[in-house]
């Protein structure tokens, strides 16, 4: 089998960049930081903060202070009330849960007047912008009723 000079010239050019390539990875995967996108630290943080909202969800107070207010005027952490009713909260109120904004509330508020109530948890992952990651950490913080 023969080729023409300009398929040789184009089938080194592929080898060529598949070569470059191989070596950008070896050479990123050796040399570079790999835990630039490692994300356990945030999650084991979200999940702490997570469990302790949970603990305080039948406390009838809703705030704390954790430090001496002397020192830090502005260190009170406040415990909303969890979990949040998905079918009757309102915009505000969803934005209490992690991860959820002022347009994520929105779309989900939206969606309910469109659709109707949520049937169950796994109904909110039909919110564009809410996927599996978003919902496992929201379903131990959502209810239907």
């Amino acid at each position: 089998m023969y080729f023409t000079k300009a398929q040789m010239r184009a089938l080194w050019f592929i080898i060529a960049i598949f070569a470059c390539s191989v070596i950008f990875q070896y050479l990123k995967y050796y040399f570079l930081d790999r835990d630039q996108y490692d994300f356990s630290a945030f999650d084991r943080q979200f999940f702490q903060k997570r469990d302790s909202l949970l603990a305080e969800r039948n406390s009838d107070t809703l705030s704390k202070s954790t430090e001496d207010p002397r020192d830090h005027p502005k260190a009170t952490v406040i415990y909303k009330k969890f979990p949040v009713n998905i079918n009757s909260a309102s915009e505000a109120e969803l934005q209490n849960l992690p991860r959820i904004g002022p347009a994520m509330a929105a779309r989900i508020v939206l969606h309910r007047q469109q659709h109707g109530p949520f049937q169950s948890k796994d109904d909110l992952m039909k919110v564009k912008g809410i996927g599996k990651k978003t919902f496992e950490k929201l379903k131990d913080l959502i209810v239907l009723k």
